[in-house]
């Protein structure tokens, strides 16, 4: 956590402005620590029996984020993956560390504001000449609109952080229920990680402008991808392949890149990232095509992605029959990148390659059955097996969130026997619950204390010594419990659920509160981040 005082400046204090706001003290969010920012910092700490001494540090940052009417630990789906580097860089033809020193130098380091809705910045010029474009004399609707309409560019109006969408708001009903300036007010304003304006929608290949929009607020990956589009559409993926930054940043930052030194940014993150990749940065090789017979590194490479992903093959560079069955029994179960089933032949070629690498797993039906109860396993918990019974019949009851974020009925179902209202994260609410239908509805009977925080719950069939670790040779079987670190392994911060099954390398589950619903999700076992751990409850 970063330490914020007075005259500090940068993303985290407007990340704090952010949070302040949806606390109730209404900022600028400029990035600037100033004393406003200082004497709502002091009012927030105050008012939570803090030291008000207008420093945000660990107490004030742990306050603000768990606190938080938001649910942060959901944001998380929405930010910017490592994967999502390494795909644009594939679908781009450019090595990895181009792309992460463009990101670098060239994002606003996050997407989204506070409240989970896409960063935006309205410029009120551009507003005035999409107007104009769409045969609206804007001349005409200045009056009481002159912070979201006017001629020449200002910063005069700008309010920073959730309160642009005030300004959207505002510019959308110039002229109440008018599509067209809707449209235009969209197109008006910048969005999301790399702050593309609106107007550029047709470029990029959307449709309309809403379409964009719409794809703006999906997450940090999509804005990734329009990024990406941008890059096409204006021509400057050359100068990125041949690492002329002076020229691609003339052309992206405009006249007065030399002045903000972005093609000396570039040029130093670019190396920063070459240095650290194991190749130098270099554009990924393509593996060649092996099978049976053959002999090497390659080969041995392929045992391990196998043993990785549960199929047991020795590890001595040699193609045998025994790996080559192993590959078809992979071929046989999962998908290539087109969403087609491999062939199963037991030769690695391209296809086969990217999908040990991405593995996606191919079921029979094109689903997982999430709503049927899976095979007993030997040595399952008969006390988890019942629990997950009863998690599985609430999603398909479609039990979830009704109203808003955490709320509605069945939130307030689960977390009633905890002592709370529903506004709160319910996974382990829910878990709890469906264990206290298990045995019958008495909370003396239950293996474990009720409990709404999963950490609390994971931490309670640990000191039981129920629990074991991702890479443990204990596999998880159906009705264990699968729990997961949130913003660090040193919070009390977490997400919880059942394990359904286990199969092929892959972990599939039943989650409350990862999603609006209880819904069923898969995993690469050996590559789950954030993992804790399993636990398997005992009656």
């Amino acid at each position: 956590m970063e330490l914020l005082k007075i005259n500090s400046r940068g993303d985290a204090v407007e990340l704090l402005q952010e949070l302040l706001n949806e606390y109730g003290h209404p900022l600028v969010v400029n990035g600037i620590f100033d004393e406003a920012t200082e004497q709502a910092v002091r009012s927030f700490q105050a008012d939570n029996d803090l030291v008000a001494d207008g420093i945000v540090y660990t107490k004030t940052w742990t306050k603000l984020i768990n606190g938080t009417p938001v649910d942060l630990s959901k944001m998380e789906d929405k930010y910017l993956k490592e994967a999502d580097l390494n795909r644009l860089a594939e679908t781009l033809s450019l090595d990895v560390a181009t792309i992460k020193a463009v990101n670098e130098v060239e994002s606003r380091g996050r997407g989204f504001n506070a409240d989970g809705n896409p960063k935006i910045l309205f410029e009120g010029h551009v507003f005035w000449k999409e107007l104009e474009k769409r045969g609206i004399d804007p001349a005409a609707h200045v009056s009481g609109n002159e912070d979201v309409l006017y001629k020449k560019w200002t910063k005069a109006y700008y309010k920073g952080g959730i309160a642009e969408y005030e300004r959207l708001n505002k510019a959308i009903n110039v002229i109440p229920n008018n599509s067209k300036v809707a449209d235009a007010a969209y197109a008006s304003a910048s969005w999301g990680l790399f702050q593309l304006m609106g107007y550029h929608y047709e470029a990029l290949g959307y449709g309309s402008v809403t379409g964009f929009v719409g794809d703006m607020q999906l997450g940090e990956r999509q804005q990734l991808e329009a990024f990406g589009k941008f890059l096409q559409a204006n021509n400057l993926i050359s100068y990125l392949r041949n690492r002329q930054w002076a020229e691609f940043a003339k052309r992206y930052n405009g006249s007065d890149y030399a002045a903000n030194q972005y093609d000396i940014k570039l040029k130093e993150a670019y190396q920063k990232y070459a240095a650290m990749q194991p190749d130098g940065g270099a554009p990924k090789v393509t593996r060649e095509l092996i099978k049976k017979g053959n002999t090497g590194t390659l080969v041995q490479e392929l045992q391990s992605i196998l043993n990785e992903l549960d199929y047991a093959v020795p590890v001595n560079s040699v193609f045998d029959a025994q790996t080559e069955q192993a590959v078809k029994d992979f071929q046989s179960s999962h998908l290539d990148k087109h969403e087609q089933p491999l062939t199963v032949d037991g030769v690695v070629g391209a296809l086969t390659w990217w999908a040990l690498e991405n593995p996606r797993p191919r079921v029979a039906s094109g689903v997982i059955e999430y709503d049927k109860l899976p095979p007993s396993e030997y040595g399952e918990s008969p006390l988890g097996r019942a629990a997950l019974r009863i998690a599985i019949n609430e999603l398909k009851a479609g039990a979830g969130e009704v109203g808003g974020n955490n709320k509605g009925p069945w939130v307030q179902k689960y977390m009633e026997p905890a002592g709370l209202p529903d506004g709160y994260p319910w996974c382990a609410a829910f878990v709890s619950w469906c264990f206290l239908q298990a045995v019958g509805g008495n909370r003396k009977d239950m293996p474990f204390k009720y409990s709404a925080g999963a950490r609390d719950v994971f931490n309670q069939l640990k000191s039981k010594g129920w629990s074991f670790s991702g890479d443990s040779e204990k596999q998880p079987m159906p009705g264990d419990v699968v729990c997961w670190w949130r913003t660090s392994l040193a919070s009390v911060n977490g997400h919880i659920g059942f394990v359904h099954h286990c199969k092929d390398g892959f972990l599939y589950t039943i989650e409350g509160n990862k999603a609006a619903n209880v819904a069923g999700f898969s995993y690469v076992k050996t590559r789950m981040e954030k993992l804790l751990g399993f636990a398997r409850v005992y009656g």
